[in-house]
């Protein structure tokens, strides 16, 4: 009998691990999703308008130094990486919106990247930042794949590595 209940122990748990090991993590939820982002035209986009590309989603205000100081290079980023596959967004969510950005852009010389704007800061606690600047990369498939708290230089060949780095293992596991 006591041989019978120890097979029977050792059937059920190589089983169950048979069926843990197996079992499929389900995708984690698009970080974008329900998220307004308004254009410097004042068109009105989804989350889902960025779909398809690689996205890094920076998130930003003029108000904030930091911020200030990395904006440079992330217009560079975009113009070394800017692609069909791969765009920079700079979300500002200074509320008073393109009334500031926009002689921002101008005097700082920022060409490479467009004006997206979040006027009531949404994205804050859509995507849990808590300090500015936060840098988000999200997948083709609006899954966020990296975060990055604080401001650094994007363009430098370091911090391009990591992007691609995140970007490559990324692509390896939706194959």
């Amino acid at each position: 009998m006591f041989v019978a209940a120890m097979l029977a122990a050792i059937v059920i748990a190589a089983a169950s691990g048979y069926l843990f090991a197996t079992r499929r993590v389900q995708p984690a939820a698009p970080v974008l999703a329900g998220l307004t982002i308004e254009t410097a035209d004042g068109r009105l986009l989804s989350g889902e308008a960025f779909r398809g590309r690689f996205v890094l989603l920076n998130v930003w205000a003029t108000w904030c130094p930091p911020c200030v100081k990395e904006m440079p290079s992330l217009d560079r980023l975009q113009a070394i990486k800017g692609s069909g596959t791969f765009e920079v967004v700079a979300l500002s969510i200074d509320r008073q919106g393109l009334e500031v950005v926009q002689p921002f852009f101008q005097r700082t010389g920022l060409s490479r990247l467009a004006i997206y704007l979040d006027r009531e800061a949404r994205s804050m606690p859509a995507l849990k930042i808590t300090g500015l600047p936060t840098t988000v990369l999200i997948d083709p498939a609006g899954r966020e794949i990296a975060r990055w708290p604080g401001a650094r230089e994007w363009d430098q060949p370091a911090t391009v590595a990591d992007i691609d780095e995140h970007i490559a293992r990324s692509r390896e596991t939706t194959r």
